[in-house]
């Protein structure tokens, strides 16, 4: 296997297959909803079910996008000045699908950008909104949109992946935050925990919780200053 990333943590993790099987998680889970359940509440404020799965199908549109070299594009023709303005307009331009068509779209899609990503290979570049990109990093993050939104729906994980899960969430979490924060914000593994340090302000969290800061869904009941807590959620 070809590394995807030069860091010696992640060498041995193939993204795409990370990706694959979240995607297979997810798409289990909501073949087995009935048609209430798609309007249940997730943890995204606001978001039901449908409405994330929907806002995954415009990741693929994203991700489509980015291959063509189109992401300028896209989002221009999203009216897309923010983040939230894009999700707003990837979930209302599905609002016309059943549930079972929005599945499958989402799942067309992502079979053909999966395949594309994989065919071109980890070092390869794809466009995106910060410009061009290695395209084994951007399979990570990848990874983890469709992990965080699974944790978000409710997607349950089995006994038997739930170490591996974990261990690849945290060290691509530690990746993840050296490489956005340019290094201000220290990381150090501890016995099952990270210490986290940004200037004065110092945390220890358990792996679990370290992840979940990353992923910006650390409960606001953990005691962590407000600047550490933004400062950690670089995957929100």
């Amino acid at each position: 296997m070809v590394a995807a990333v030069d860091e010696p943590e992640l060498a041995d993790l193939d993204p795409f297959a990370l990706m694959s099987a979240e995607a297979d998680r997810i798409e289990r889970f909501y073949q087995g909803l009935a048609d209430a359940e798609w309007r249940l509440p997730t943890r995204c404020a606001g978001w039901t079910r449908r409405d994330l799965l929907a806002h995954l199908a415009g990741v693929e549109d994203y991700t489509a996008a980015g291959l063509a070299g189109e992401v300028r594009t896209l989002l221009s023709h999203a009216a897309a000045g923010n983040p939230d303005d894009f999700n707003s307009w990837g979930i209302g331009r599905r609002a016309y699908l059943s549930n079972l068509d929005l599945l499958r779209e989402w799942r067309a899609a992502l079979e053909k950008n999966d395949a594309t990503l994989r065919e071109r290979g980890p070092r390869a570049l794809m466009d995106t909104s910060v410009g061009p990109y290695p395209i084994g990093r951007q399979a990570f993050y990848l990874a983890c949109e469709r992990a965080i939104h699974a944790d978000d729906a409710g997607v349950p994980v089995e006994n038997g992946e739930a170490d591996a899960r974990l261990d690849w969430r945290l060290r691509f979490a530690r990746a993840a935050v050296t490489e956005v924060r340019h290094g201000r914000v220290g990381v150090v593994a501890d016995r099952g925990a990270q210490v986290v340090r940004l200037g004065e302000d110092e945390v220890r969290l358990p792996d679990e919780q370290f992840v979940e800061a990353v992923s910006g869904r650390l409960s606001p009941e953990v005691d962590v200053t407000h600047r550490l807590r933004e400062a950690l959620a670089v995957l929100a």
